[in-house]
Formats: structure tokens, C-alpha cells, sequence
């Protein structure tokens, strides 16, 4: 008889046991799915932007949702801002399922150069969690409301379509992190840049050509040959205070080449001009100085042929 009601209980203490063991595999099996946050970032405004260390001041919101999960309870994890230093955070939300904040701080980034003046600066802000949520934890997506808020502020650029993209990245130790990368582009007004920039030179090398329509004033033809090309000297030198030390020519620099190239042989014709005038006579010297005013185009074309072509 005791046998009969002790069998029913034991055979139930293992049935419970075997139930509790199977929800708890169960949850271990849940908790190893990653949990997926929704990541955003709206820009705010951008500050200055330093080309020779190629940084840039930010200010921007960042907010991070998670569907169906209480981040009252289980905050989301602590992020990183890779590039970014001095960074201060404020105006600070935390709700149910979605929290957000505002960032405001300098950012670092690579810089390209090769079509200075009229060059696009990236403006990229690259985010990922602290250890420990790596990708086995934690995956992040991008928030369809990422992009520029509608009070932008941007003084003296044009901002383009921003991107938004989510990368891995592993390190060393073969842990994996998912990265939030957003990439703002901006530009200044190609029409301004050639006005502030290129036409001053373009007119400093006009004026080297005066040159040669000046008859026998050597006085006057050798002031026009030499002062442009200090002039050309000082632009040059004045504009590349703002850049960092390249190693690749940019736009701006194969113009230069150029201008320096055009201005020398106008230099040389009428050196040679005013010698063969005093040594020789004027009909020679004339001559002489049309030589040199055809070789200018030719000059100008085979430059722009191996800067623009060949040295890409």
C-alpha cells in the first residue's frame, strides 16, 4: 500500500524536475539570441571643420529602440563613439522602449583632398557597444529616421544625401561588434570656390601676358614678367595654409603647375625680348616674342594632358 502512493510521488518530483530543466535549457536557448536595437542619428548642426587635422565639431541626436523589450527595466547597452573625443552628452530620455540624447563633440575622420577646391568632406560619427555586447548579445539596424534634422544649421556648406550603414567588426581576440556608421557629406559652392580661389590666379596670369603686347618699355615688360609669378608664389603659399602636408597633387596644385609653367615662359620671352632688342633690332626681338606667345597653348595643353590625364 505505501508502495503505491510513494511510486506516484516520485514518479511526479521527476516529472516537475524535468519540466523545470527543459524551460531553463529553454531560456538559455532564448538568452543566446542576440537582442536587435534599432539605432538613429539626426544632425543637428556642424561646427568647425578643421582640414588640416581633419577633425569637425558635431551636434546631433542619438536615440536607440528596442521592439518589445523594457528598457526601464533592461537600459540598453552602453555605446562607444570610436572617432570622437571631448564629447558631452545632455538633454537625456529614457522611456519604455526607446532611448535618446543629445551629442555634441569633436570628431575625427579621413580627409581626401585630390579635388581641392572643390573637394566633398566625409563627416562620419562611428558607434558600436562596450564590452561585452559583442554580436553574440547585441546586433544593431539602422532607424529609417536617421538623417538631418530639419534645423540643421550648416554655415557656408551644402550638405548632400547622408548614409547610414551597419558593419562588423572584429577584433583581435575574435570577438565580433555590430557598428553603427553614418556618413555626412558636405560641400561648399563649386561657384564661390572657383571665384575665391582660382579666378584671382587665372587673373594674375592674364595680366603675365601684357607682356608681350608692350612695345619697347623694357622697364614696364619686366616688371609684368616677374610680379605675377611673386603674386602666383603668394596665393599658392596663402591657400595651402589651410591644408595638411599631401602627398598627391590636388586639383589646385596641378593649376598652380600650370600657372607657374605659363608665367615663366612669359618671364623668359621677354628677358630674351629685351636682350635681342638691345643687341640686335626690334623686328628680331618682335619675332622672337611671338615664338614664345605660340608656345604658351602648346604649354598649356601637354601640362594639362600628363596632370589630368596621366597622373590621375
Amino acid at each position: 500500500m505505501g508502495e503505491k502512493i510513494i511510486l506516484p510521488i516520485i514518479f511526479g518530483i521527476v516529472f516537475l524536475v524535468l519540466i523545470g530543466f527543459s524551460e531553463n535549457a529553454l531560456a538559455v536557448e532564448v538568452s543566446n539570441e542576440p537582442q536587435e536595437y534599432v539605432v538613429a542619428i539626426s544632425l543637428k548642426s556642424v561646427g568647425e571643420i578643421n582640414k588640416y587635422v581633419g577633425s569637425y565639431d558635431l551636434d546631433f541626436w542619438y536615440s536607440i529602440y528596442s521592439e518589445g523589450r523594457d528598457l526601464l527595466h533592461d537600459p540598453p547597452p552602453e555605446v562607444d563613439f570610436l572617432n570622437g573625443k571631448d564629447i558631452q552628452f545632455s538633454s537625456q530620455y529614457l522611456g519604455s522602449n526607446i532611448f535618446e540624447e543629445r551629442v555634441q563633440g569633436t570628431f575625427f575622420g579621413e580627409m581626401d583632398f585630390h579635388d581641392f577646391p572643390f573637394e566633398k568632406v566625409h563627416l562620419r560619427v562611428e558607434l558600436e557597444p562596450v564590452t561585452p555586447f559583442n554580436t553574440d548579445y547585441v546586433v544593431f539596424s539602422v532607424d529609417p529616421k536617421s538623417g538631418v534634422d530639419t534645423t540643421a544649421h550648416i554655415p557656408g556648406w551644402f550638405i548632400s544625401e547622408p548614409t547610414f550603414k551597419i558593419v562588423e567588426n572584429t577584433y583581435g581576440v575574435g570577438e565580433t561588434y555590430s557598428r553603427y556608421v553614418a556618413e555626412f557629406t558636405v560641400e561648399r559652392s563649386p561657384l564661390g570656390s572657383f571665384l575665391k580661389i582660382m579666378l584671382p590666379i587665372l587673373i594674375v596670369v592674364g595680366i603675365s601676358f601684357v607682356a608681350y603686347i608692350i612695345p619697347e618699355n623694357h622697364d614696364i615688360v619686366a616688371i609684368l614678367a616677374l610680379l605675377p609669378l611673386v603674386a602666383v608664389v603668394f596665393l599658392h603659399v596663402n591657400t595651402l595654409d589651410e591644408l595638411p602636408p599631401l602627398g598627391y597633387l590636388s586639383i589646385f596644385d596641378k593649376i598652380m603647375i600650370i600657372s607657374y609653367a605659363l608665367i615663366a615662359n612669359n618671364a623668359v620671352a621677354s628677358a630674351r625680348q629685351i636682350r635681342m632688342s638691345v643687341y640686335k633690332n626690334q623686328e628680331e626681338a618682335w619675332k622672337l616674342n611671338n615664338v614664345h606667345l605660340k608656345i604658351s597653348p602648346i604649354l598649356l595643353a601637354v601640362l594639362a594632358i600628363i596632370l589630368f590625364g596621366i597622373m590621375r
